[in-house]
């Protein structure tokens, strides 16, 4: 994945956008997420250091404080700086550093969390890359909560993208979804990643919401400016798109009914 290129569009493009949350796909699998450490008991009358990697404009961070009866202490790493601007005003006790997940093991060298997420970002750095150094940022017991889409997400926008016209039309060439999204298969690969860096999946679950696209303005939306392909179609070049390329979009391609694919697992440091 092209780090400068997410750089940019999160930046430039998401971060004003991101809390808008096009069709209430990002706030629905959050609680999921916050449902998983409750139900594990994780959310009692005790202080939690919680480290948020990619954390976006720290939306999850705020509903884990309101959802916790303890204190939530927040830390947190994002590419964008944009986004980090947004996080720090929603939460002032914030320590958070602009930085490339990948490289995790360089940020917060001193400390160690009760808990770290990664929330949406499996899909720009490879879970394979993130376990074994979230392993290292972990207490003993310590939990590692992952909400992310798979590769069996968009199967309707993926098989319109099988038309050798649209791939011609789009600029999408030889491009495929899983070339620039690097999703796990599923959560039975999030499970086996998992295990094999020391943890047991405490709670898995899939969730799987309807998405509704009228238009070629309404796939913007959501997809470029609400962040869920945005490097993709840039690469493409699909947010220049004059008018004329719209209207046949429009004709060919829309409306889309379509559903995500995301899995949420629970994960514990044995």
């Amino acid at each position: 994945m092209n780090t400068t290129a997410v750089h940019q569009a999160y930046n430039d493009v998401v971060a004003t956008h991101y809390d808008l949350d096009p069709q209430g796909v990002i706030g629905r699998a959050l609680d999921l997420g916050i449902g998983q450490m409750k139900a594990e008991g994780l959310l009692t009358d005790r202080d939690l250091h919680v480290l948020d990697i990619g954390m976006g404009t720290g939306l999850f961070l705020e509903k884990l404080q309101q959802a916790s009866e303890g204190r939530i202490i927040p830390f947190g790493i994002d590419l964008a700086e944009s986004m980090l601007e947004v996080a720090r005003r929603r939460l002032p006790d914030l320590d958070a550093v602009a930085g490339d997940a990948s490289k995790l093991d360089a940020y917060f060298k001193d400390r160690e969390f009760d808990c770290v997420c990664t929330h949406f970002v499996t899909g720009f750095v490879s879970m394979r890359t993130l376990a074994p150094q979230i392993a290292g940022k972990l207490l003993p017991g310590g939990c590692w909560s992952l909400v992310g889409g798979t590769k069996a997400a968009y199967p309707a926008l993926q098989a319109k993208g099988d038309s050798r016209f649209l791939r011609w039309y789009t600029g999408a060439g030889s491009r495929r979804m899983d070339d620039t999204v690097l999703n796990p298969a599923d959560a039975g690969e999030v499970a086996e990643v998992m295990e094999a860096n020391g943890f047991e999946v405490l709670r898995s679950e899939t969730f799987r919401p309807t998405l509704n696209f009228e238009n070629f303005d309404g796939f913007m939306e959501f997809a470029y400016h609400g962040g869920w392909l945005t490097p993709l179609i840039e690469s493409m070049g699909l947010h220049r798109a004059g008018a004329a390329k719209r209207w046949l979009l429009n004709r060919l391609a829309f409306p889309i009914q379509d559903s995500h694919d995301i899995v949420a697992v629970l994960g514990r440091k044995r």
